[in-house]
């Protein structure tokens, strides 16, 4: 029995019949009176858990993971190089502490909508500046940033994969972190 119809008889009075049980109709009961009834039968565990087990909707949340408290990502620690090199695939949290004038590449194997942030912290010379690949888009409200230029400073950068546009958005940027 598929659940739309096991949802029927369960919306149905005591006989079978639509809107038997249901004071003063004779017809089918309301969306709201078979929510309600539904939700009584998720509440009694076993059966409701029947009654959905053929939907889209638990076939999705019973594959769902649920971590309790914070699930933190891995801190991704890049090479300080003349180009710096992201592979956005391992990991959301990049950090790098730079020694001189500094190019970020386009992150390799980005996903539509990943969110990244790259923790960016001035060399002990200090004062050195950072340049993008073609792949980050910056907008009037928030141009492509300089960054600090005190030595030991870290500045935040965080980005949005736009996978329709094939950008990272610059989404926020706060500087001057000691």
């Amino acid at each position: 029995m598929n659940w739309r119809l096991q949802l029927r008889r369960q919306a149905s009075g005591p006989e079978g019949r639509p809107g038997s049980g249901e004071t003063g109709r004779d017809k089918a009961p309301s969306r709201r009176k078979v929510i309600e009834r539904v939700a009584g039968l998720a509440a009694g565990g076993a059966a409701a858990n029947w009654l959905m087990s053929g939907s889209k909707a638990y076939a999705a949340t019973s594959a769902a993971t649920v971590e309790s408290g914070a699930v933190a990502p891995a801190v991704v620690a890049l090479a300080d190089a003349a180009t710096i090199s992201v592979d956005a695939s391992a990991g959301n949290d990049f950090r790098v502490t730079i020694a001189g004038n500094r190019a970020l590449s386009n992150p390799a194997n980005p996903v539509d909508g990943q969110q990244v942030i790259f923790q960016v912290t001035q060399g002990s010379g200090g004062s050195f500046a950072l340049s993008f690949g073609s792949a980050y888009e910056f907008s009037t409200s928030i141009p492509q940033p300089t960054l600090s230029s005190t030595a030991g400073h870290t500045d935040l950068l965080g980005f949005i994969y736009n996978a329709a546009k094939g950008t990272w958005l610059l989404a926020a940027y706060v500087n001057g972190f000691s």
